[in-house]
């Protein structure tokens, strides 16, 4: 007898799968959409033996966001053992380690002023900066304990060193956010991809530049 059967069957992992795809209109954001339409996923019931996935660019975004959250862990925990080694203490790369959420809550606010959503761009900005701003730290508390070690009590080594140092400090800050200011505005065609490691790291070097020479 005739009948209707498929025209292709296609399979991942030995299962049968049907693909759904769509583009996202000028104007809206990826991450967005894709969070609409899993709300309404959620909500959904599927028949018995089927289930739903959001794959494609989704699945890409995850998947990146996943990565970069590892190389920001594996970044902290290798910049924090080399600085042990350097200060030959456990406490002095503790403290410089504080400036790292300074530059985040930096990086953010910048982002949040610019109108610019978290995007895999901006955390490549965040990476970047937890190898940069802890330098300012790292010469702040070096100078520091050099001149505990000279005699000097702790307020009054802070306030010296405070005093030495921020020259230094703000030259190596001022270097990296004058460099890129030039990518975060540049208006050339592609220039609006890298804007937002940009500015993140403006962001995060200018605050945390100047709360670690008072925190």
């Amino acid at each position: 007898s005739m009948g209707e059967g498929f025209a292709s069957i296609s399979r991942e992992n030995q299962e049968r799968v049907v693909t759904v795809t769509a583009s996202v209109r000028d104007g809206f954001n990826v991450g967005d959409v894709n969070n609409a339409i899993q709300q309404k996923l959620d909500q959904y019931q599927a028949p018995a033996g089927c289930r739903v996935e959001m794959g494609g660019e989704s699945e890409m975004i995850r998947q990146t966001f996943s990565d970069l959250a590892l190389m920001l862990i594996l970044g902290v925990i290798f910049i924090y053992l080399v600085m042990v080694a350097q200060f030959q203490s456990l406490l002095s790369p503790f403290i410089v380690m504080f400036t790292i959420p300074l530059a985040f809550t930096g990086g953010f606010i910048a982002l949040f002023l610019a109108g610019m959503p978290v995007s895999v761009v901006a955390l490549i900005g965040l990476v970047i900066l937890v190898g940069i701003v802890v330098n300012n730290g790292i010469v702040f508390v070096d100078y520091t304990n050099q001149l505990m070690e000279r005699g000097y009590e702790k307020r009054e080594a802070l306030l010296q060193a405070g005093r030495t140092r921020i020259r230094p400090i703000l030259m190596t800050a001022l270097t990296t956010i004058i460099a890129l200011t030039t990518m975060a505005f540049d208006t050339s065609s592609g220039g609006e991809m890298m804007r937002p490691m940009a500015v993140t790291t403006i962001g995060g070097m200018i605050y945390a530049t100047i709360l670690t020479l008072f925190l």
